[in-house]
């Protein structure tokens, strides 16, 4: 249940930001909508994606569209990536976004993970003036916890990509 509760509430704020981010002028609205799809090159998912899985789930086209004031997602293979999603990112990283998420060290310059549902290992990162969120499927019979070494290194990648 409060699970439940912190993903409305994450929806909740991730609407209210956008919408006041429409209202005004601001660095984010001003930015370059980023290419999502272009930080999962097929040969990264293949390696991070937890199995086990259908290789041919890798042949299908990542499906990208925007999200936010001026980011971007990708959907590909059992991963989804959002850069910058949130319309008010510092707002969000200041108030921390709750107890199921743990915080993390040595990605970016803050990150929290958590188990979504036992279903997804989410993962929010920011780095310099930038932020993103991945969703990484957990295969049947594993964990959350038992994918963060591959969240993580999906994370690494991108991050070095974004500076």
């Amino acid at each position: 249940m409060q699970q439940v509760v912190a993903t409305v509430l994450m929806i909740g704020c991730l609407s209210a930001g956008i919408a006041a981010a429409q209202a005004q002028s601001g660095a984010a609205a001003r930015r370059e909508r980023p290419n999502a799809c272009s930080f999962l090159p097929r040969p990264l998912i293949e390696k991070v994606t937890p199995g086990p899985v259908n290789k041919r789930v890798f042949d299908m086209k990542p499906e990208e569209g925007p999200v936010g004031p001026a980011g971007s997602s990708c959907d590909y293979a059992t991963t989804g990536l959002q850069i910058d999603p949130f319309a008010r990112p510092d707002e969000m990283r200041r108030n921390s976004p709750g107890k199921d998420w743990q915080r993390l060290t040595g990605v970016g310059d803050a990150a929290y993970f958590r188990d979504n549902l036992g279903l997804w290992a989410e993962l929010m990162v920011w780095t310099g003036a930038r932020h993103f969120t991945i969703q990484m499927g957990v295969p049947t019979g594993s964990t959350a916890e038992a994918i963060k070494p591959n969240v993580l290194m999906l994370a690494h990648a991108i991050v070095d990509k974004l500076k």
